[in-house]
């Protein structure tokens, strides 16, 4: 395993640096494998990070300027007699109803 081998499938320093202190009097299909696995935690790891700091990117920026919720207002209705009187509230998107024939 040449470094430029390395260099090409490990992206961060440190990983790179455990790998080839690591593979020292190690046969080569074990420091293959080593690899394998290092370049698999790396990718995690890389990952975990990106999110992190989206997260907090995130965050610090609802801070400073909070979101506002546009959720509609539903609408209210109401019919019948007195005594069996019917109230709908609805979202502003549906269909209106006619008034139900009950009782």
């Amino acid at each position: 395993m040449g470094s430029y081998r390395v260099s090409q499938e490990l992206h961060l320093v440190e990983f790179r640096k455990f790998y080839l202190v690591m593979r020292r009097g190690w046969p080569d299909w074990a420091a293959f494998l080593l690899l394998g696995f290092l370049v698999w935690i790396e990718g995690k790891t890389i990952k975990a990070r990106v999110k992190n700091t989206i997260d907090d990117a995130i965050e610090e920026y609802e801070k400073i300027d909070p979101p506002t919720p546009v959720v509609a207002s539903p609408v209210y209705s109401e019919s019948g007699s007195d005594f069996f009187d019917e109230m709908r509230l609805t979202a502003p998107w549906v269909d209106r109803e006619p008034p139900s024939n009950s009782p």
